[in-house]
């Protein structure tokens, strides 16, 4: 079954979160997973959704995914003290 780290986190500007993920797209799109979504869902909130193929992939990218937030919050573009992961196995799909 597949893996999920989901990281919620805060912005006060989506738009600056947006571009600076955009520039690290190179780093992130080859980490194995099967896709990264982030979701703007108002009021300065944010999640980021990553589905990775097994845990063992998910475990490789954990340092690429760690640095990505901590270059977003040096830059003063996510807020360090919102940032929370999750991470499970899908138990059921539809």
């Amino acid at each position: 079954m597949s893996f999920y780290r989901i990281t919620r986190f805060a912005s006060a500007d989506m738009s600056k979160t947006k571009a600076m993920a955009e520039s690290m797209r190179s780093q992130l799109e080859n980490i194995g997973a099967e896709f990264i979504d982030v979701v703007d869902y108002g009021n300065g909130k944010g999640v980021v959704l990553a589905k990775y193929p097994d845990q063992a992939t998910m475990d490789a990218a954990s340092d690429t995914a760690n640095a990505a937030f901590g270059k977003m919050i040096e830059a003063g573009v996510i807020d360090g003290d919102s940032v929370h992961p999750h991470v499970g196995e899908v138990m059921q799909s539809f």
